[in-house]
């Protein structure tokens, strides 16, 4: 169990320190990006984006978690899960060329249409990679898991920016998807042997009623996830116009990032883990889990939400600074999304899909109903309606495995308590600086974001070692001790 604890950490510190670099270089493409696409533009590509994955999704089984939770399944499985995937896919394509261009009057999105193809072309070059990603998963080579998507973003940002300062427009960022999506794949199809994913074997009707009763109730809990995380862009696009959801979406996208760099890559680190444990360790290593967890993603969301808008004002030319006061609302989206990830992770090794399925389509539920409702008040009540939704997720499912598994609901809250605690010092450091600095007459905004996150990240520190000393000090020996060791 220790081994595979320090082969855990590893690789989570693998795929997040890929992650956290490619991101570094991805909002340097965003940014420079944005000064060559207007908010229309890229709130329409958005919106396409979305259409295009909502197809995409729907028409996506959960083969590779099956895959993943199933470490010793025959190769036969990886044939079948990925001749299914592929030819659900060329159907869903079909659908979208067939039907997808008529939502642009809907959305308000007119020129919807124009972006479709490329968009289509990009989602079916991911299919291909969807099962070799999954074996390496499977096989914990999270290097090569981290290499593959650092270097989809790594082509994503050239592509996307060389292109909108020749002018492409919104269709820059397609050809970047493209660019990404291919880089990807070619990477996962190398590092993985073809006979572990497309061996031919002969049609098994056991081996496909096994994988889809797994694997659509999975699918069905990962489409209202997709849902719960991409459809607000419609309704905003609905309600506000493109001009508002291309801010909308930049924001959320940037709030998004330690849930999506930190916390999700260690919940994908975590599902295989979970599924080499017996019952009873992996009720004690969900609360490990979620303890170190919050310790390193809610100074990232807490602090992000509080330096946004000198982030903004830094970063950003005038046509984007109102996506500040949006950025500080959707922080509380990465506070609360983890959480929800990683307990879905025990859930998934626990193989209980339909009940990832109900807490999805509750979070789907909730963010739709809040958003068509008190969002309509505004963008920022949308931001609002967002975080209180994962919330209420993140909340529902710690309540669901004391239920199942007689895990008290006060202990997982108290796991997270520390790290919380820890973070109100943070917060307080990062506004006093920057009250000193308005009151002393004011410096640039590059100058007060640095000194700003100086001050965070001290208090941050100072704050974890008082209050929570004794988790501090395991995550410090958990990440030495996977940095020490070569078994």
């Amino acid at each position: 169990m220790a081994a595979l604890g320090r082969q855990a950490v590893r690789g989570a510190l693998w795929t997040i320190a890929a992650g956290v670099a490619t991101r570094a270089i991805g909002l340097v493409g965003t940014v420079l990006v944005t000064r060559f696409v207007a908010p229309d533009d890229y709130g329409e590509v958005t919106v396409a984006a979305v259409v295009v994955m909502t197809a995409n999704q729907c028409s996506t089984i959960g083969f590779g978690q099956y895959l993943v939770a199933r470490p010793d399944a025959p190769r036969s499985v990886a044939f079948h899960a990925t001749l299914f995937h592929l030819t659900i896919g060329v159907l869903a394509v079909v659908a979208v060329l067939a039907f997808g261009g008529r939502l642009g009057a809907l959305l308000d999105a007119p020129h919807l249409a124009r972006f479709l193809p490329g968009l289509l072309a990009s989602g079916f070059v991911d299919r291909v990679a969807y099962v070799p990603e999954r074996v390496l998963v499977r096989d914990l080579r999270f290097r090569a898991v981290s290499g593959g998507r650092a270097l989809g973003d790594l082509a994503y940002c050239v592509g996307s920016v060389s292109l909108a300062a020749l002018g492409w427009g919104g269709m820059a960022i397609v050809a970047g998807n493209v660019a990404r999506s291919v880089a990807r794949t070619a990477t996962f199809v190398l590092a993985v042997k073809v006979r572990d994913w497309l061996e031919v074997s002969r049609p098994s009707a056991d081996v496909t009623r096994r994988l889809f009763a797994f694997g659509v109730p999975m699918s069905l809990g990962s489409l209202c996830a997709f849902a719960s995380r991409r459809w607000d862009n419609l309704l905003v696009s609905r309600f506000f116009g493109p001009a508002t959801t291309g801010m909308y979406n930049l924001a959320y996208n940037l709030a998004d990032v330690p849930a999506i760099q930190v916390g999700e890559q260690i919940g994908d680190v975590l599902l295989p883990s979970f599924a080499r444990l017996d019952p009873v360790q992996r009720r004690g290593a969900l609360v490990r889990s979620m303890s170190l967890l919050a310790l390193v993603v809610f100074p990232l969301a807490i602090g992000l939400g509080a330096v946004g808008p000198t982030l903004v004002a830094t970063v950003f030319d005038a046509r984007w600074q109102p996506i500040g006061p949006m950025l500080v609302w959707l922080s509380a989206l990465s506070v609360a999304r983890p959480v929800g990830w990683t307990v879905e992770s025990y859930l998934q090794a626990c193989e209980r899909p339909r009940l990832i399925l109900g807490l999805e389509a509750f979070k789907v539920a909730a963010l739709v109903a809040l958003v068509a409702t008190v969002g309509r008040l505004g963008p920022l009540w949308t931001c609002a309606a967002v975080g209180v939704a994962f919330g209420a997720h993140a909340l529902l499912c710690l309540w669901a495995v004391q239920r199942l598994d007689g895990l008290p609901l006060g202990r997982s809250l108290a796991s997270l308590g520390p790290a919380l605690a820890a973070s109100a010092p943070m917060v307080l450091a990062v506004l006093g600086a920057r009250h000193l600095l308005a009151s002393g007459g004011g410096v640039a905004p590059a100058a007060s974001l640095a000194v700003e996150v100086l001050a965070g990240a001290v208090g941050y520190v100072l704050g974890a070692l008082v209050i929570a000393p004794g988790s501090s000090r395991q995550l410090a020996a958990r990440v030495a001790d996977a940095l020490g060791s070569h078994d």
